[in-house]
């Protein structure tokens, strides 16, 4: 299989490498070469070491089979994973593009946009799709394959067989909704502890988050590792699609600079690296619950995603011990 991917961040050398990695001949474009260049070596460093502890047999084989190409129409023929700025101005640009030059699948790498408003820019839209990968690609086994309003059942059921094929947990998301299903019960996990925030600290929540739920991350440190002014955005895009993603005091903290990770403070010190959660207790888990555990039972009471889909999905992809529904009768959620 030939694959083109459109965009070399570190989403779509990771996508590149993961395809190059089970054998297909991969493509990466991207309008810089410096942003090519950047990609190839970062594939490389990974390749290295993923070799070094036994996981690839051979870099330059891996390596081999990776291309570069600053020319679109290269695109011809070939399946196409669009992973480019999260922006949907740029993204139906780019894909209003390159539709018109192969027939096969064309996915988009979106961790959250809707799949039917990006398949207006893509001439024959039941080829198209979402495939969301987890970052980083390489390393997480959950890929979210979204199906559009307009995408066929056959090349629904080819893509979730083609991220089969790669080694990969496909997650199968049958109606677009906003945030898919890992970040639509993320983003219900955000609001709960955004909004214990007047009665706890972010170490006490976090506390909580880690102890009582599993999670390998804080909720709140998640959200200063991830970026405030990137949540902050997001919140204001679930807001207009009418989902209650909220964290109110994001917007100050935004437009004072502090960004968590990326500027060194947030609602931590990341100053001297990664922070230590400081507490010894918290608020009740079941708060912080509540309202992921009623949106999972909304995702499958309407024939999004089956409970033992959803529990894997977000084992996976929020490297949680538990999923939400176990944790919620485990806790007497109700």
């Amino acid at each position: 299989m030939k694959v083109f991917v459109i965009g070399s961040g570190v989403m779509g050398s990771g996508i590149g490498q993961v395809f190059a990695m089970a054998g297909h001949e991969v493509t990466l474009y991207d309008v810089k070469e410096e942003a090519l260049k950047k990609a190839m070596e970062g594939i490389r460093w990974s390749l290295q070491k993923l070799q070094e502890k036994g996981s690839v047999k051979d870099v330059e084989s891996v390596l081999s089979r990776i291309f570069t190409s600053r020319d679109l129409s290269e695109a011809r023929d070939h399946l196409v994973i669009e992973a480019v700025f999260e922006d949907i101005k740029v993204k139906s640009d780019v894909l209003g593009r390159v539709s018109p030059l192969t027939d096969e699948i064309i996915a988009s790498n979106t961790s959250s946009l809707p799949i039917t408003e990006l398949s207006r820019a893509v001439r024959n839209p039941e080829r198209f799709l979402g495939m969301h990968f987890f970052n980083p690609p390489v390393l997480m086994k959950l890929v979210e394959v979204i199906r559009g309003d307009n995408t066929s059942e056959e090349r629904f059921r080819e893509a979730l067989d083609i991220v089969k094929s790669l080694g990969k947990y496909p997650l199968p998301v049958r109606k677009d909704v906003f945030g898919f299903v890992v970040n639509r019960i993320l983003f219900r996990l955000f609001t709960s502890a955004c909004a214990l925030l007047t009665q706890y600290t972010p170490h006490e929540i976090d506390y909580v988050a880690i102890k009582e739920l599993g999670m390998p991350m804080g909720l709140i440190m998640l959200l200063d590792y991830t970026g405030l002014d990137v949540n902050y955005d997001i919140s204001k895009e679930a807001e207009r699609r009418g989902f209650p993603f909220k964290c109110d005091v994001l917007e100050g903290m935004v437009k004072s600079g502090k960004l968590g990770r990326k500027s060194g403070q947030g609602f931590y010190d990341w100053s001297k690296g990664k922070p230590e959660v400081k507490a010894t207790s918290g608020p009740d888990p079941r708060e912080l619950l509540r309202g992921a555990v009623e949106e999972a039972k909304w995702l499958i009471s309407q024939g999004v995603v089956t409970r033992e889909e959803l529990e894997t999905g977000l084992k996976l992809g929020l490297g949680m011990s538990r999923g939400i529904l176990e944790l919620g009768e485990i806790l007497g959620v109700h």
